[in-house]
């Protein structure tokens, strides 16, 4: 009976020892988990806390209390990239292979109340909780670093559209610039233009005024040298020796006409006198009702000298289709603007084409090949004009609007070119020849400046053709319609000049 209770009794004293080993261990593993920097959350296979340290209380912003036989993978953590966790994720670790222990890797954001929201990274293994089957999950808080880089992030992008903006705005500017000094050289044309003709005008209206009645006076005179001859058929030696030298006969039969080819000559500058203060407009700043055929045929003027053939040159025919208009309403000298750059356009294309076949007819011509196509072609440009009747749209009435087509038989361009045409510096020009501005001006006056349209259409060997469509009642429209951005109004399919932009 001794040995017994002996047995027993050390047996127990074995077991308090071993409980008290057990005791001293777990605080050992407690004291070691709590001074992890690591948060450490052990859950059972339900997903339920069997255990949480001090840093996971932290980074939960929890008590290990509140956490303790209850869920927080799908509560209070979730995973980043598949979105909620739990039994999935649990169910990954859980199917490993007995043999083998997996390592689950992921990144997670932890939901905290009434503080911000922690990322973390997470990493989960498979082990055992008081003889269970268990997972540990070890959670490394890299708030700082997420944010610190989401920050960096956002402060590259906005450094990106920064300056993004800045060369935006440094290309605005450059453009407004150049507008501006292409604005300023037509404003001290046209008032060079003006003084001249201003100028011009003075002294011309004079000899104008005065060869009418130098005519008068002549025919006076020439009546009288009638009467005298006729009263004294026999004049002394001396006076029909005088007149023998001065061939008066043949004075008589050519001053009349000197005087009209004189008048002629006179009434010729004075139609240019006008066509150049028609060009210039400088009374004409504000809208106003003009003629618009009037504008035209004083760009014309201007331009007459490279429309006439010379050497290497056959010329160009101009075509006039003028249609029976009314006066139109619109910034007349800002028109004449782009009259100028068009048909300028034009002409610049017209002439390096034909410098091309002239020097093809010569190489053709050296090699016996006969007579080039050179030969054959008549460069021409033809404007025309006419009223068309538009529907305005969203109920409005029908809108009368002005069509004016510029087109020629050049060579025409390439669809890159055209589609590039009104862009600002854009030029086939050679260095010092094109501003590249000329088009780009043009189409800001027409589409911004009287909300009509500027078109082009353009085959290569086939011509261009530009089409110009304003409103006739551009106050109307300003008084009824906002001054807003018209960049609506730009053409899918843009109109554009010849093989060389302006």
């Amino acid at each position: 009976m001794l040995t017994t209770l002996q047995s027993e009794y050390k047996e127990q004293a074995e077991i308090q020892a071993l409980q008290q080993q057990l005791a001293a261990r777990e605080i050992r593993f407690r004291n070691v988990i709590d001074k992890l920097a690591d948060g450490i959350i052990i859950v059972d296979s339900k997903g339920l806390v069997r255990f949480i340290n001090r840093a996971a209380e932290c980074l939960l912003k929890c008590q290990a209390d509140a956490l303790l036989g209850k869920e927080v993978f799908g509560t209070r953590v979730f995973e980043i990239q598949g979105g909620q966790i739990g039994t999935e994720i649990i169910q990954r670790v859980g199917d490993s292979d007995r043999d083998s222990t997996r390592v689950v890797q992921t990144q997670v954001e932890i939901l905290r109340k009434g503080e911000e929201d922690a990322i973390a990274e997470m990493r989960i293994v498979e082990t055992e909780w008081e003889g269970e089957k268990a997972l540990m999950a070890s959670l490394r808080d890299i708030t700082s670093r997420v944010r610190a880089l989401e920050a960096l992030q956002k402060s590259e992008a906005q450094l990106r559209e920064q300056t993004q903006q800045l060369e935006r705005t440094l290309q605005q500017l450059k453009q407004t610039q150049s507008q501006l000094i292409q604005t300023e050289k037509m404003s001290s044309l046209g008032q060079m233009v003006a003084g001249v003709a201003h100028e011009i005008n003075n002294p011309v209206n004079f000899i104008y005024g005065n060869i009418d009645h130098a005519s008068c006076y002549i025919q006076d005179l020439m009546g009288l040298m009638a009467l005298y001859e006729q009263n004294y058929p026999n004049p002394a030696e001396e006076i029909t020796q005088y007149a023998q030298e001065i061939d008066l006969e043949f004075l008589s039969q050519d001053l009349p006409k000197l005087l009209s080819s004189m008048k002629l000559g006179t009434d010729r500058i004075r139609e240019i006198v006008m066509s150049l203060r028609n060009f210039s407009r400088l009374d004409e700043a504000q809208m106003k009702r003009v003629n618009i055929h009037e504008g035209i045929d004083s760009t014309l003027l201007i331009l007459q000298n490279r429309l006439k053939a010379r050497s290497g040159f056959p010329g160009i025919e101009l075509i006039k289709e003028y249609g029976n208009l009314e006066q139109i309403e619109c910034y007349a000298g800002q028109l004449n603007q782009v009259f100028m750059n068009i048909i300028s356009n034009s002409i610049d294309a017209i002439e390096e084409s034909s410098k091309f076949l002239v020097l093809h007819s010569e190489l053709s011509d050296s090699k016996g090949e006969g007579s080039s196509a050179s030969s054959k072609i008549s460069p021409k440009i033809r404007i025309a004009t006419e009223l068309v009747e538009k529907t305005a749209g969203s109920g409005d009435r029908d809108e009368t609007r002005l069509l004016i087509k510029i087109s020629d038989n050049g060579p025409g361009m390439s669809e890159e070119v055209r589609q590039r045409l009104f862009d600002p510096f854009f030029t086939t020009k050679p260095v010092g020849k094109g501003t590249g501005l000329g088009l780009s001006i043009s189409y800001h006056i027409v589409v911004e400046k009287h909300g009509g349209q500027l078109q082009c259409i353009s085959t290569p060997d086939e011509g261009t053709e530009f089409i110009i469509d304003i409103p006739m009642q551009q106050q109307k429209r300003k008084s009824s319609e906002a001054p807003a951005n018209r960049s609506d109004l730009r053409p899918q399919t843009r109109f554009q000049p010849h093989l060389k932009a302006c």
